[in-house]
């Protein structure tokens, strides 16, 4: 019996993702394991592979198609099974166009590719029928529409203009400029962001405090063989996963009208890859010395750059630490993740002056941070404590990895 192949669910809060490539065709043998196709995220790229040995029998949709999870992709049976759930793309038609009225083109529910197929070609993607998962119409369901000559949508009547003379206008130089559509990764991340500040209540607190002490620790650190590799990020990750435990409206997910507060910390950090942004998860990061939290934070950002970022990586993340420091980015205002209450954004050092006890003058050496959080679940005052208290940990370096 056929077995359909699903889009999985990779995090949390992902609704949705596309699947940018297959790598089977229609009619080949596959063996569990091997990589049917891959999918991209907000956060990501992954391959899904097999889960059973078959032959592909069906694939219900096209490259490029954005589809909401647990939509099926594709069938997997034995050889000779016949898939009867997939209309087939290349029948030639026998009936005329459906009489009954189209549906609302802004209703129809089609993927990014037939929607652009469908405007290329002026018709009306509500005419088409859809053999795409759950009723979705595809880039083949608008094709088929024209080879059965799907009528153009008519354009709107003008009224008519009165006849003006013509009065000659000096032309403009034209201004050069490339059109490029948005990447599947990018337009999630534009979904998922949009959807993040239109949802919560978001507000951003900055502070700063004397890096003296943890930049005497981080020369140090270059001196030893192991510790060599320990950055001021891994520090600030420390100190964040050390100081989450005294505030658990901080160290929580806002769903709905309930605030979920964990025990542990598992702290997700913000790694740049190209075309979009990746977000894995330190789990327990409470327990793990700076040590561990450096090494696994770059074993993270190798395998989110290299695409070989295991799913479950990114799941479960309840705080995250976005770094812009090393850009030499003063301030910002980071956007949370949802549903998490809050996001750290880790600023540059800047060289600040402040007057010293005997009226003096001297400068330091300033860090700066910014807390964004969502005003529904934390207000101003806590959220400023524990800035301050990130800020006071880290200026006592030391002293906090001693505790």
């Amino acid at each position: 019996m056929a077995r359909l192949v699903l889009l999985p669910q990779l995090g949390i809060s992902d609704e949705s993702a596309v699947v940018s490539s297959f790598r089977v065709k229609k009619g080949d043998t596959v063996r569990s394991g091997a990589p049917l196709f891959a999918i991209e995220t907000g956060k990501s790229v992954f391959e899904v592979a097999s889960e059973t040995d078959g032959v592909v029998l069906a694939i219900l949709c096209d490259e490029g198609d954005e589809l909401p999870v647990k939509a099926p992709v594709m069938a997997i049976g034995q050889a000779g099974e016949v898939y009867e759930g997939e209309a087939e793309p290349n029948a030639e038609a026998s009936a005329p166009l459906s009489a009954d009225p189209p549906r609302d083109a802004e209703r129809a529910l089609a993927s990014p590719r037939a929607r652009t197929l469908a405007n290329k070609a002026g018709v009306d993607a509500g005419r088409a029928s859809a053999t795409g998962p759950e009723g979705l119409i595809i880039e083949r369901d608008i094709q088929k529409l024209l080879n059965e000559g799907g009528s153009r949508a008519a354009p709107a009547p003008k009224a008519a203009e009165p006849i003006k003379e013509t009065v000659p206008i000096e032309s403009t130089p034209t201004i050069d400029y490339i059109d490029a559509p948005m990447s599947a990764m990018r337009r999630i991340i534009a979904k998922n962001m949009s959807a993040s500040l239109a949802n919560a209540a978001q507000l951003t607190h900055s502070s700063s405090f004397d890096a003296a002490e943890i930049l005497a620790y981080r020369a140090r650190c270059k001196n030893d063989d192991i510790m060599k590799g320990v950055t001021l990020g891994d520090m600030v990750l420390f100190a964040v996963s050390r100081t989450l435990a005294q505030f658990p409206d901080m160290n929580a997910h806002v769903m709905g009208e309930t605030i979920r507060r964990f025990s542990g910390v598992h702290l997700a950090v913000a790694i740049d890859i190209p075309g979009g942004l990746v977000v894995p998860v330190i789990r327990d990061a409470h327990r793990k010395s700076l040590l561990e939290i450096s090494n696994e934070t770059k074993v993270l950002a190798k395998q989110s750059r290299e695409g070989t970022l295991p799913p479950e990586k990114l799941d479960g993340g309840t705080f995250t630490v976005s770094n812009l420091g090393s850009l030499g980015v003063e301030r910002f205002t980071p956007i949370i993740n949802p549903p998490q209450a809050g996001i750290l954004g880790v600023n540059n050092i800047t060289l600040r002056p402040r007057r010293k006890p005997d009226g003096t003058v001297e400068f330091y050496d300033a860090f700066s941070l910014s807390l964004t959080y969502d005003h529904r679940a934390v207000d101003g005052a806590p959220a400023s404590r524990f800035l301050k208290a990130v800020c006071d940990n880290l200026a006592a370096f030391t002293l906090l990895l001693g505790r």
